[in-house]
């Protein structure tokens, strides 16, 4: 049965169960940094990244990573979870990846591509990740978890349309529409 009383906004301003913050906590810091791949040493979101792409490529059935429900699902949550773990890590903490995750699921959502076109989709996410042309530059601006996630967002939907033409261009690269 659900009991009104028992939900409340803790003092960070978050949607928590009263006595539970510690476990939201913990879920928030696991999904935020992707079972903690944030915390590799040297570039976490290009190292979850990578991990993504790999579940993807070499899980059976991993294309299921980048179905257009799992993907509005993890876009949903994300924004929270972010915001959260911002809270517990610093603003836009290179320890929160779920974003990149986000960004990396919206190039591929619908896509059917070879290993190349993959590889493709991976090389060029993380370049408009990392040089983030407008207005994605200016989507970190946001504020909490909106900024973390807009701008990869923004990287995904610019890698989904290079790869729409690159795969008009190049066939090998599989069909991307």
């Amino acid at each position: 049965m659900y009991d009104a009383r028992c939900c409340v906004y803790d003092s960070t301003g978050s949607f928590a169960i009263e006595g539970h913050t510690a476990v939201f906590n913990l879920v928030c810091r696991i999904i935020g940094t992707v079972f903690y791949s944030g915390f590799f040493p040297f570039a976490p979101a290009t190292f979850a990244t990578l991990l993504f792409v790999a579940a993807y490529s070499w899980v059976p059935g991993g294309e299921v990573l980048a179905h257009p429900i799992v993907c509005l699902a993890t876009l949903i949550v994300s924004v929270p979870v972010a915001t959260r773990v911002e809270k517990e890590h610093g603003t836009d903490a290179g320890c929160i990846v779920i974003d990149e995750i986000v960004g990396i699921q919206i190039a591929l959502t619908l896509a059917h591509p070879s290993t190349a076109g993959v590889w493709a989709a991976f090389f060029l996410f993380r370049a408009f990740d990392i040089f983030k042309p407008f207005p994605a530059g200016r989507s970190q601006n946001l504020p909490r978890g909106y900024g973390v996630v807009a701008d990869d967002v923004i990287a995904g939907i610019y890698t989904r349309l290079t790869l729409i033409v690159l795969s008009w261009a190049f066939p090998a690269l599989a069909k991307m529409v």
